[in-house]
């Protein structure tokens, strides 16, 4: 695969290995977190009801997500799993995925009578942002956690253990796919929560810096842990509950008022 200078995140960098094989044990850390935690998030901003659909990230399913529907719900929100197994949703398979998840979609903002927020973790993420790319006004906005935006597919450590592991080549297709997952995306409003400690996918490529209506928010997680981890739950609450009229920049310093809330 030859460089290609103007690639979006060209140069970009896998994650340490360190971050990588530490992952399983910071995930379960985050999970364990979850339970001193949930005093404070379930005191976190309530929304308006409206529906949100998970979308899990590659080689996961919906299991991975039931915590954070969980809250989604204590929240005051509506929310959808993705229906559809284990994400495999990479090359031609993630065309399918985005075909079923459209026709989700529109069901679920027919149901409701107003727009849906998608939430996706990793590979989830880009599927979700490509199918707002479709249909933006089915979309109130999305939330995309530790997702691969960028066209350098290098930056992950799922592509560094493939090219060592696979004998399968790197098809123009699949690169085309990646130019695809780097364009804009416009007119839906797309929070993108990443970790620099990520063990999976480098910083660099998680962020969006070429939408117009974007926010990029980070965080101290590890990628497998994400979903459950306290912050970057509460995090997704204060941007649910933002109202489309008057929405407001994340405050960094929100967690003083989440412990705040608490006492």
């Amino acid at each position: 695969m030859a460089p290609d200078d103007d690639r979006p995140g060209i140069g970009a960098k896998p994650p340490a290995l360190g971050y990588a094989i530490a992952e399983p044990l910071r995930a379960l850390f985050e999970l364990v977190c979850l339970l001193p935690a949930h005093l404070f998030l379930k005191r976190a901003p309530r929304g308006d009801g409206h529906p949100v659909i998970t979308l899990p990230g590659y080689r996961s399913d919906d299991t991975a997500m039931l915590a954070m529907r969980r809250y989604l719900e204590r929240w005051g929100y509506v929310p959808y799993p993705w229906g559809l197994g284990a994400n495999l949703g990479i090359g031609y398979q993630r065309i399918d995925y985005e075909k079923r998840m459209l026709e989700k979609l529109e069901k679920v903002v027919e149901k409701h009578g107003e727009p849906a927020t998608m939430i996706g973790w990793s590979q989830g993420g880009v599927i979700a942002r490509e199918i707002a790319k479709q249909r933006p006004e089915l979309v109130r906005q999305v939330i995309v956690l530790g997702s691969p935006l960028a066209d350098a597919p290098e930056a992950t450590t799922i592509f560094r253990v493939f090219r060592r592991t696979s004998s399968e080549e790197i098809t123009s297709e699949l690169m085309s796919f990646m130019r695809e997952v780097a364009a804009p995306l416009p007119d839906v409003r797309c929070i993108c929560i990443y970790s620099n400690s990520d063990g999976i996918v480098s910083a660099d490529i998680a962020q969006d810096l070429v939408s117009p209506n974007v926010e990029n928010i980070r965080v101290t997680s590890s990628h497998l842990g994400m979903v459950v981890n306290p912050m970057v739950l509460f995090i997704i609450a204060d941007r649910l509950s933002q109202p489309e009229d008057d929405w407001q920049p994340f405050n960094m310093y929100a967690l003083d008022r989440l412990l705040s809330w608490s006492r």
